[in-house]
């Protein structure tokens, strides 16, 4: 058992004082820091997701500039057609290029796929199954956060499509750092307080750090920080607000192991405040139901 679980177990007993975890805490804290610095200094994030960030964050390029970058990666342009033929997003037809994808679902969702497919090259969902379906949730999530920001004014599908995708990734980093601890607090309601206790820091914590690490936006920093408590976000409350709806609903429409989208309260005032009545809530819960075998197809590849 390697010694800071231990130590865990051991203060969870009583056998162990609070200023000793407090300790191991802030050891923790700093080793997550440091992973996160070493993917930029190791170049470890692909060259690629900085030209694509670059397009994203480019006002002035056009959408002629991001399908020519994906056309010339087969791998992310297989992706993104899959993602346009979605049956979460209804199109009749069939897709079988970057031009008509981009046409259909439009650019700036096109630009949030783009950079998702490339952090999945980061943290690949083939070296664990719980990995896989914490991409699978998040594929789910990003789906759910993206149509509910079609009724919703004022939003972007893009950064809700793109924090609905990243908003677990401090799990899977959490993963990277340490197997046996992440797998200790896997499936636990009280996930967060456990994260805290073992890593000195929650996921969100995490997970924010690296998308401030990688350059993206400052809505998919935020959003991702407070996915968990969108009523302590200073900012882009609404964005924010969305991929918490969209993460309690997958896990009430398609529950995982790996979910920690508990509904609260405050799911009940975001419905409210958004003007979400319960005939869109029942869409978009009925296509997600749809949505769990080619969630699981999109990552197969």
């Amino acid at each position: 058992m390697p010694i800071i679980l231990m130590l865990y177990s051991l203060y969870r007993l009583g056998s162990i004082s609070r200023e000793k975890l407090f300790w191991i805490k802030q050891m923790n804290v700093y080793e997550v820091r440091k992973f996160l610095q070493n993917l930029d200094d190791l170049s470890t994030i692909p060259a690629v997701l900085g030209k694509i960030l670059s397009i994203v964050n480019n006002e002035e390029s056009s959408y002629k500039d991001l399908n020519s970058l994906i056309a010339h990666d087969q791998a992310l342009a297989e992706r993104v057609l899959r993602a346009a033929n979605s049956a979460l997003f209804g199109h009749p037809g069939r897709i079988r290029d970057i031009g008509q994808a981009t046409m259909f679902l439009g650019f700036e969702r096109i630009k949030a796929i783009a950079v998702g497919m490339n952090v999945i090259e980061i943290f690949p969902p083939r070296n664990s199954y719980n990995i896989k379906n914490l991409w699978i949730h998040g594929y789910e999530v990003a789906s759910i956060a993206s149509v509910l920001s079609d009724f919703i004014p004022m939003t972007s599908p893009r950064e809700c499509y793109l924090s609905g995708l990243l908003h677990d990734i401090g799990r899977i980093i959490f993963y990277q750092i340490d197997h046996n601890l992440f797998f200790n607090i896997v499936s636990t309601d009280d996930m967060l307080e456990k994260e805290r206790e073992i890593f000195g820091c929650t996921h969100a914590d995490a997970g924010a750090w690296f998308a401030e690490t990688a350059g993206m936006p400052s809505e998919i920093i935020v959003t991702t920080k407070h996915h968990h408590s969108p009523s302590r976000a200073d900012e882009f409350l609404i964005s924010v607000s969305i991929v918490s709806l969209a993460e309690a609903m997958s896990r009430m429409f398609s529950p995982r192991i790996e979910d920690d989208g508990l509904w609260t309260k405050e799911h009940d005032a975001i419905l409210l405040e958004l003007g979400i009545n319960d005939d869109t809530f029942a869409s978009v819960g009925e296509k997600l139901c749809g949505l769990k075998k080619e969630a699981e197809r999109f990552f197969n590849s």
